[in-house]
């Protein structure tokens, strides 16, 4: 395998890199954009038992709701937004990805069936998938090697935040609007308790859309360019171009193999977000607010210890030159949390539940940050993109197919009710293939970097 154009941000490219201050600007302001678009994505998770009543489903139609309803579309229309993303002004199109969500997840407030609800996940789906290739592009271009898997894993602390909010807040306003009986709108007439909690979470997306044009458009240029575009530069581009098709051609295994790995990863961590509440209502007695609130501040507290935690090893390691740190890491905390989370599924004991299930969501759970600082170590800036794009996609859609899925199969038609046992035999089986996958991983990456 010709590993020559993939080293590490190559040396031919020169970085105009802004001020740190914009640096980490960006940043924030893009983890607030990640924190809103997780609220929208996952608020449905605390409103399983309102729909599974108002809408007489399952908990297997449940999870395609949580999952392929929103993770298909997410994928299907990542790629290509990886593409636009390389070509155009990110700031336009970032923006009109977040009015897309806000309006989806509005329009699953208006939704009165299933069918409706489906359509408006779709569009949740769609909006959203433009955001981190966005991100990951320009964020990429902004730090140093040294310092990308930090910055990346800052940004994506917007999943932890806002899976925690959600779980906090939208529990309590689900517990809340639950005991209210449905309320009259304008245009809509009467909406029922979820529908509301839908609105409540989608149309104050809408008001931070303005904040995406206080960025700065940036790109990594040739050596001596100039203002004005010469023939030369020109030729130089068309060359670039020419070489991210390259770095796909030459560098599959990786491309592919390391998204795999990690997507078996978010198997499991989209199987215990999308049925750990749940399992605290039926398995103790819970409201929602009381189920929220718990595993909202495990999200949080322990998602961003665990995140920074991460982030520091594993660019720590990787200076000193362990070149495979960002799946060497991961194979470590799955080993110490999988023991952990299947206890924490057959315990029956509220209290050391909490303990044990936090022990998965700080070492293992905050992976994306440095999975996918990893692929933008080797990628050039024009296929920074599609390469963002390609990983959220394998993640994204190995995750969502099965991750809400596999328990809740196994709940309806193996244990009948059992979702404590559903979720630890999902765990006992998928986390081995995990560690193989990302092992296997690690041995090309070692390879490209040597």
């Amino acid at each position: 395998m010709d590993v020559r154009a993939s080293e590490p941000l190559a040396a031919e490219q020169t970085i105009d890199r802004p001020a740190p201050f914009a640096a980490w600007w960006a940043v924030a302001v893009l983890l607030l954009f990640y924190i809103f678009s997780t609220i929208d994505r996952s608020i449905i998770t605390m409103m399983v038992q309102p729909l599974e009543r108002d809408l007489h489903v399952t908990d297997f139609q449940i999870s395609l709701l949580q999952g392929p309803a929103f993770g298909v579309f997410y994928v299907i229309c990542g790629l290509p937004m990886g593409w636009l993303v390389d070509r155009f002004p990110r700031r336009l199109i970032c923006a009109a990805g977040v009015v897309v969500w806000g309006v989806a997840t509005s329009f699953c407030g208006a939704a009165a069936n299933v069918a409706q609800l489906a359509v408006g996940r779709m569009g949740v789906g769609v909006g959203e998938s433009v955001l981190t290739p966005a991100a990951h592009s320009m964020i990429a271009e902004q730090f140093p090697p040294r310092r990308l898997a930090t910055a990346m894993s800052i940004y994506t602390l917007g999943s932890v935040l806002g899976f925690g909010i959600s779980l906090a807040t939208g529990g309590e306003v689900v517990h809340l609007v639950t005991h209210m009986p449905p309320v009259r709108l304008p245009l809509l007439g009467m909406v029922r308790a979820w529908q509301l909690a839908f609105l409540m979470v989608g149309l104050p997306t809408l008001l931070i859309t303005p904040l995406v044009f206080t960025l700065r458009e940036r790109r990594v240029r040739a050596k001596g360019a100039r203002s004005a575009p010469s023939a030369a530069e020109i030729e130089a581009e068309a060359a670039r171009r020419l070489e991210a098709s390259a770095f796909f051609r030459r560098n599959w295994r990786l491309v592919l193999g390391l998204p795999f790995a990690f997507g078996l990863l978010n198997v499991l961590c989209q199987a215990y977000t999308a049925w750990t509440p749940t399992f605290m209502i039926r398995g103790f007695g819970w409201n929602s607010a009381q189920a929220g609130l718990a595993f909202g501040a495990i999200m949080v507290f322990g998602g961003v210890a665990g995140q920074m935690f991460a982030a520091v090893c594993i660019d720590g390691l990787y200076g000193r030159g362990v070149k495979n740190a960002h799946v060497l890491y991961p194979i470590v905390a799955l080993a110490l949390s999988i023991p952990c989370v299947i206890g924490a599924f057959l315990c029956g004991q509220p209290q050391l539940f909490l303990v044990l299930i936090a022990v998965f969501f700080t070492l293992t759970y905050p992976f994306v940050g440095y999975a996918a600082a990893a692929l933008q170590l080797f990628a050039p800036a024009a296929a920074r993109g599609r390469v963002s794009a390609v990983f959220l996609a394998i993640v994204t859609l190995i995750g969502t197919a099965f991750g809400p899925t596999l328990p809740a199969w196994l709940n309806d038609h193996a244990f009948h009710g059992r979702l404590g046992v559903s979720l630890a035999l999902t765990s006992a089986v998928v986390a081995p293939l995990v560690a193989l996958a990302l092992w296997r991983a690690g041995g090309v990456m070692k390879a490209m970097a040597a």
